[in-house]
């Protein structure tokens, strides 16, 4: 009888093993930019991954950023990309782990924030170059605030961090409060639209980064010319890859160790990448510093 049980137990093992190598890893995105174009994008890599880890792989994507982190939350994304503060934000509400980030040709994994604005409001505030980190947003400031509240600001999304994050946690540190300087602010969603509603003059100031902005003056759909970079962040932390904090470490092994042999033709991540370099939730410690400051001015 105790040999039919553990036979029986065996069995029942068998088939849940069978049942959870079946079950296909869910890949969340978030929105950075077109979400259709994403998928498209990174269906090559993930076909890639199946092969190498031995298991299918669903590409996810959401309206916004925070759809993507509360996934993970429910346990519906098992594997995700962020941006670093989408991360930070992902780690306190979901028990997200980064494990990998992009790098590119010259091994770099950091980015930078934009504020980019019609030519027509670079003139008006005398910028003929960009400003740059923490004393930049300080001249900014201060030309601003001799223009008395007359332009329009957007942000992408409230959990992006070249979108919001970076750009309002400078703009904190140099006495800038948005709802004060600016007529109106408003969120537009992606990078891509940010850079549109500043080529059709919708808005006068938007936030982007040193990603989407020239790929998409590369792509001809706006100019250096009316699209004017007038301000850049010091270096940010890379976009990660991040696991849920529960998912079977087995599997999450197979990942990390895939991860960094994909194919240079084939590797996809935000901006020119070359390829991935492991990480772990150290590497984001300034993002969940400028986290606290953006929760307290909120």
């Amino acid at each position: 009888m105790k040999k039919m049980l553990v036979k029986v137990s065996m069995a029942a093992a068998l088939v849940a093993t069978a049942s959870n190598a079946a079950e296909c890893l869910k890949f969340g995105l978030i929105p950075a930019e077109d979400p259709k174009a994403m998928i498209e994008q990174y269906t090559p890599m993930a076909k890639w991954l199946e092969k190498e880890i031995g298991q299918c792989i669903e590409l996810k994507t959401s309206t916004d950023y925070t759809g993507v982190i509360e996934a993970m939350r429910a346990n519906k994304v098992d594997i995700a990309w962020f941006g670093p503060f989408s991360y930070a934000m992902a780690a306190e509400r979901a028990g997200a782990e980064a494990f990998a980030v992009g790098t590119d040709s010259k091994g770099s994994t950091t980015y930078k924030s934009y504020l980019v604005s019609t030519s027509e409001v670079a003139n008006d505030l005398n910028i003929k170059e960009p400003l740059v980190g923490h004393n930049g947003m300080k001249q900014l400031n201060d030309k601003l605030s001799a223009q008395k509240t007359k332009y329009l600001m957007a942000f992408t999304d409230v959990a992006s961090t070249s979108g919001y994050a970076a750009p309002r946690y400078y703009m904190h540190k140099a006495g800038i409060e948005p709802n004060k300087v600016f007529k109106k602010v408003a969120y537009v969603g992606t990078h891509d639209a940010a850079e549109l509603v500043v080529k059709n003059k919708i808005m006068d100031i938007v936030a982007d980064n040193d990603i989407s902005y020239p790929k998409m003056i590369e792509s001809g759909k706006i100019s250096a010319t009316e699209n004017v970079l007038i301000w850049e962040s010091d270096p940010l932390p890379g976009s990660p890859l991040a696991f849920r904090g529960n998912l079977d470490s087995e599997i999450k092994e197979k990942i990390k160790n895939a991860i960094v042999k994909i194919p240079k033709e084939i590797v996809t991540g935000y901006g020119k990448i070359t390829g991935y370099k492991i990480v772990d939730d150290k590497e984001f410690n300034i993002i969940k510093d400028m986290k606290k400051v953006i929760d307290e001015v909120k």
